[in-house]
């Protein structure tokens, strides 16, 4: 019955989304991503090496390898969606609606397993088991923290992670009470099976094997060597995400080097350094906490400062909330470590850091701060809620008003956050609406006007882009990407010169961005809109040559052979376009236009 509520919760709040159009990194690491189309992401099976370097070769962004390596699970579940239905967002997303009711029902199903078990849970009564259990899973389920493991695309990575960790951690305590041998090995040998499926998702399923351990230890009561000893099979798998690090770092550096595999997903244009963004982490985990409690201002781009030491105001404030929080949890533990429930919000407060530790210290990241690495820390933090609202419900005082209370209040709270996942999912309906949202909240960061410039000119908006572009630039002058895009949007508006202009400083700032075909491309087509016709010419001449079959170049210097009278010229170029794109309307068009100006020539002979 609770698993039936928790999926129509799930499919209530996301399945509406699902063909809302693909954001952000949806573009950079599938439908833009070079390895993935072609199946190409699985290739690091036949030549480590060879793969791990691919992207260096190729001029594009290392960390395609870097991803296609640590997440192949991850990957295999995105090129099975693309082979059903191509990009189409629907499928994508509703794959992602299911794994995360699928997660709730897991909170659900390991929550009870565990409480149900075990000599320190045998005097725990059955109506607070299915309490905390329901309730952990109703919060994880509707909190509006999750949109981004759910609507957005590309972070199934950490919904999926999220899955196989569950699953492993429930099949792993439901063999505690197989009655079976048989039952339990192969209980015990599905848990591993999960962990390590896991782990090739995302890098966060490295902490799962170190959680069984603990809650085997904390809250089921088993003594500390028979618990090692026991949890030994998922400990083994642990190694198994350092040595694809290391492996994939020596490759790309031509041999063992610690520093590049702790830095393998590190900002390669400005990197940032450990300690920095170990004490700026201190202030974004405070962050995570407080969205959990009140989560307003949600951003998929957060602007954050960087913090450099532990005695600035904000990491001070941060860090005392911190100590505040785990000296509150040591406390209880100490004070009552004999109920189960004070002991299971102890170990969860373990489980919080232990899970956000992952992204928020351990490796530093390019982003400070993004809501979908609060995923699965969240689920230790919703289940310490459960069990303290637990206590409060069971409390023995005179009035017995609160046993009822509580529960109306947690299910106000599901309601309320319920309502919250709406309104943030209706922020993603399109591009646009994503990144007015994002700008409104993250003004300084070019970033976020450039995207949202992107999500304009693609719509056809490119006065409103040209706005965008340029207020990204006054944040950062260097962005080449903002520079390319405004320089499109100017020649749309029909303003070449000032797009040429645009393209030039473009080539100021990068000497090799004039080789690179989408650069040269409006180049040429800048050239052609201020009537140097034989610069375009050449400039398009040269991408032909790198790439003989791209019809669009083919198409553009077939324009500027009609506008210089040679129709005859642009015909040969047609003709292979369309022999690329026999159903381009535009290319039909094309043809038609050149060969009648071709016979009115020869007829004007």
């Amino acid at each position: 019955m609770v698993a039936v509520l928790l999926a129509g919760l799930c499919a209530g709040l996301y399945v509406w989304t699902a063909d809302f159009p693909l954001a952000f990194d949806d573009h950079t690491y599938l439908k833009d991503n070079p390895f993935f189309r072609d199946g190409a992401s699985f290739d690091y099976l036949k030549d480590f090496k060879e793969f791990a370097n691919r992207p260096a070769v190729m001029g594009s962004d290392p960390d395609y390898a870097v991803n296609a390596i640590l997440r192949p699970v991850a990957y295999a579940s995105f090129y099975l969606n693309y082979m059903l239905d191509d990009f189409n967002p629907r499928w994508f997303r509703l794959v992602n609606v299911v794994i995360h009711a699928f997660n709730s029902i897991l909170v659900y199903a390991l929550i009870s397993v565990l409480l149900r078990c075990g000599e320190k849970t045998a005097s725990l009564k059955q109506g607070s088991v299915m309490f905390i259990a329901a309730t952990s899973a109703l919060l994880f389920a509707a909190h509006p923290l999750a949109v981004e493991s759910v609507t957005y695309i590309v972070q199934r990575f950490t919904s999926m992670a999220a899955m196989f960790s569950l699953l492993s951690l429930w099949l792993y305590f439901l063999s505690l009470s197989a009655s079976s041998r048989a039952g339990v090995w192969l209980l015990r040998g599905g848990s591993v099976v999960a962990v390590l499926l896991a782990m090739q998702t995302k890098e966060n399923g490295f902490m799962v094997p170190l959680l069984a351990l603990m809650l085997d230890w904390l809250v089921r009561g088993t003594k500390l060597r028979p618990a090692v000893m026991r949890a030994l099979p998922l400990l083994l798998c642990m190694p198994l995400i350092p040595i694809l690090v290391f492996a994939t770092a020596a490759a790309q550096q031509g041999g063992l080097d610690v520093h590049a595999a702790m830095n393998i997903v590190n900002s390669r244009d400005a990197p940032l350094n450990h300690w920095h963004y170990i004490v700026t982490e201190i202030t974004v985990v405070a962050h995570y906490l407080r969205l959990f409690v009140w989560p307003t201002g949600l951003n998929i781009d957060p602007e954050w400062p960087q913090y450099e030491s532990l005695v600035q105001g904000p990491v001070l404030i941060a860090l005392a909330f911190l100590t505040a929080f785990i000296g509150s949890a040591w406390y209880l533990f100490r004070r009552f470590r004999g109920d189960v429930r004070v002991v299971l919000g102890f170990a969860c407060v373990v489980w919080f850091f232990a899970t956000v530790f992952v992204s928020s210290g351990m490796v530093p990241l390019p982003d400070f701060v993004a809501e979908h690495r609060s995923y699965m820390p969240s689920i230790g933090i919703f289940i310490l809620i459960a069990c303290l609202l637990d206590l409060l419900r069971s409390a023995n005082v005179r009035f017995k008003l609160h046993r009822a209370a509580v529960p109306t209040v947690a299910g106000l709270c599901v309601v309320a956050l319920s309502w919250a996942t709406c309104v943030r999912n209706e922020v993603w309906r399109t591009r646009e609406s994503l990144w007015e949202d994002t700008v409104a909240k993250s003004p300084g960061k070019y970033r976020t006007w450039g995207n949202l410039g992107a999500a304009y000119s693609d719509s056809g908006k490119d006065e409103k882009a040209v706005k965008c572009f340029q207020e990204a630039l006054k944040v950062e002058p260097r962005f080449q990407n903002g520079l390319l895009n405004l320089s499109n949007s100017l020649l749309r508006l029909n303003r070449p010169k000032e797009s040429l202009d645009t393209t030039i400083e473009l080539i100021k700032l990068d000497q090799t961005a004039a080789s690179k075909p989408p650069v040269a491309f409006t180049l040429g087509l800048g050239l052609a809109g201020v009537g140097r016709y034989d610069d375009a010419v050449s400039v398009f001449r040269s991408i032909i040559e790198a790439a003989p079959d791209d019809p669009q170049t083919r198409k553009a210097l077939a324009l500027v052979y009609m506008q210089t009278g040679l129709p005859h010229r642009a015909l040969d170029h047609l003709h292979h376009a369309a022999s690329v794109l026999p159903e381009d309307p535009q290319l039909k068009e094309m043809i038609i236009a050149a060969e009648t100006a071709l016979a009115q020539k020869r007829g004007g002979r």
